[in-house]
């Protein structure tokens, strides 16, 4: 793992090495908790600190076994879950001449889309399972969206779904996009008045990015 990659205050802080511990007793007490120990911070392994363009901010990983691999939304596997399923629907809405991008959104990630879970693990078959039970929220996450508004100009923060938006109070919008949706799973995705269903970010993201001077992101697979 890369930990020299602008993230060392968070990721070798107390807090962090805490919720670790935590998560290594209970691996040795439950059947499974995902991601894999070396999939937990990919997101972070994924982007150095100054390379994120994009933050899309997600809920916690999918607790099925095979699936979570440490981004949030992604997955390595053939069989693609219905929120994932949602999000490819309105990378097409605003870019139709592309094609899905494969699963693992390995190529978001490698652009600078940073790809966070508010929680960063989950116990199997049981989904938000350690939302309150570990500490990351404290530990990891205010941290890092802190970091990231702080220190950082023209960022676009994508919060999707209730878990995610309650971070919103923590970024700096004179300084970056916040844009808000429902999550993107079938049973919210097009509920309230910001749905996801045709919420148009990832035009919107491109538009402000293109607008500071700062190269848009691929979303699609080229036809």
């Amino acid at each position: 793992m890369k930990r020299s990659n602008g993230w060392e205050s968070i990721l070798r802080s107390a807090g962090c090495r805490d919720a670790l511990a935590q998560i290594a007793a209970l691996r040795k007490k439950v059947e499974c908790v995902y991601p894999s120990e070396t999939d937990v911070f990919r997101a972070f392994d994924d982007c150095s600190f100054k390379k994120v363009r994009v933050v899309i901010l997600g809920q916690d990983p999918y607790p099925d076994e095979g699936q979570a691999i440490g981004r949030a939304f992604a997955v390595s596997t053939k069989k693609v879950p219905r929120s994932l399923k949602n999000i490819f629907k309105e990378v097409l809405h605003d870019y139709p001449r592309g094609l899905e991008p494969e699963p693992t959104l390995e190529s978001w990630a490698k652009q600078g889309v940073f790809l966070l879970n508010t929680t960063l693990t989950v116990e199997d078959g049981r989904r938000n399972s350690h939302a309150k039970m570990i500490g990351w929220k404290d530990a990891v996450t205010i941290p890092t969206l802190k970091k990231l508004s702080d220190e950082r100009k023209h960022l676009v923060f994508m919060l999707w779904g209730r878990p995610a938006k309650w971070f919103e109070h923590i970024l700096d919008q004179r300084r970056h996009l916040v844009l808000k949706a429902s999550h993107p799973s079938p049973q919210s995705e097009a509920r309230g008045a910001d749905h996801f269903r045709e919420c148009g970010h990832f035009r919107k993201a491109n538009n402000y990015l293109s607008m500071h001077g700062i190269k848009p992101i691929i979303w699609t697979t080229e036809p």
